[in-house]
């Protein structure tokens, strides 16, 4: 799958690395830094938080970093967030809309499904945080709307959006239309759908056991031959996004997670794959973080969005209110404190 942002994690002339193993200089949660050469954001996060994960920092630095988290430079201010993921005081001023923005879109019917936790899920607060986005959201435009889960998700595309009993469907990821390298399935998605802003973008990293010479790999074709363990249910988009082809590498599945771990500290696998945050989480929840390290600059980003079918007679005004809704919470600092409660509610469940 080719159609998410490609990182290569090259070394910047900056000597700022995405996922260097290093530690940085010496910095704090709750706290602002100043990037130093050789610092990465998982080494930052490594000495503030004790966690591989970066996804919050750069959550919080969006406005600075950009849609790549490759993207630090020496020099650079970031803002780190307190443990529980709040900003300092100092850091929270809120630019807040006086009153909802009219586009013209009188009503606007949304589907979702569970099973996708931290992002949306029945059993989670507000449905889970990017359920809680797009209602921040759409509270910033002058429209009429709902959100109603149906739980066939093989349903959304091909039958409830062409057949008009919904405007738009979530989280789905947004397909560069550009790529030519696309297959005939994301190449289906560009012909039928338009698509909103990114509401939500994740980082998708490989993971292997502590110590391995892998971790410290900048090149991907080191990992052609390579077995790779992905649980069922998740894709595989790291090595694509790095120009490794599927038949380059050997991938295996299990049934959870966990059982990923137990494959690669077993050497039943070199490597796992995972969105970052959750396998921090998982890793931590299960004592084994100090167990594995991730590979530096093998990674990518993909990004989260709202589907809209092109048959829909609304559709073009449907993502732009979307979109002014998008900028909106991203600019008064809704989006960032929706992510960090919606993140904190399922972690600390």
């Amino acid at each position: 799958m080719k159609s998410v942002n490609h990182l290569r994690g090259l070394l910047m002339s900056t000597g700022v690395v995405l996922g260097a193993a290093m530690p940085a200089a010496a910095q704090e949660a709750c706290s602002s830094y100043t990037v130093q050469r050789g610092d990465s954001l998982s080494g930052i996060a490594r000495e503030a938080y004790g966690s591989i994960s970066f996804q919050t920092i750069w959550d919080a630095n969006r406005t600075a970093i950009g849609p790549n988290p490759n993207d630090i430079s020496v020099g650079m201010r970031l803002n780190l967030p307190c443990e529980d993921g709040t900003l300092a005081s100092a850091t929270q001023a809120s630019t807040a809309l006086a009153a909802p923005v009219s586009t013209g879109l009188t009503e606007l019917h949304l589907i979702t499904g569970t099973d996708y936790a931290p992002y949306t899920d029945e059993g989670l607060e507000g449905g889970g945080m990017f359920t809680q986005l797009v209602a921040a959201a759409m509270a910033t435009v002058d429209t009429e709307y709902n959100i109603t889960f149906v739980n066939d998700w093989g349903a959304h595309l091909p039958v409830l959006l062409p057949s008009g009993a919904f405007d738009g469907t979530f989280p789905w990821m947004k397909i560069d239309c550009e790529d030519p390298s696309l297959g005939e399935d994301m190449l289906a998605r560009c012909e039928e759908f338009i698509f909103a802003d990114p509401v939500y973008e994740i980082v998708a990293g490989w993971f292997v056991a502590d110590g391995s010479p892998l971790g410290a790999t900048s090149n991907a074709a080191d990992f052609i031959g390579k077995t790779i363990c992905v649980p069922d249910g998740y894709g595989k988009i790291v090595g694509p996004a790095n120009d490794l082809d599927e038949d380059q590498l050997v991938y295996i599945s299990t049934a959870t997670p966990e059982a990923c771990f137990e494959e690669v500290m077993t050497g039943g696998a070199d490597v796992f794959e995972m969105e970052m945050t959750q396998a921090d989480d998982l890793m931590t929840k299960a004592g084994v973080t100090g167990e594995f390290a991730v590979v530096p600059e093998i990674n990518s980003v993909f990004a989260l969005t709202v589907y809209v079918h092109k048959s829909n007679p609304n559709a073009e005004l449907i993502v732009e209110t979307l979109n002014t809704g998008i900028a909106n919470i991203r600019a008064d600092g809704t989006w960032f404190s929706t992510v960090r409660a919606g993140l904190a509610a399922y972690y600390n469940q």
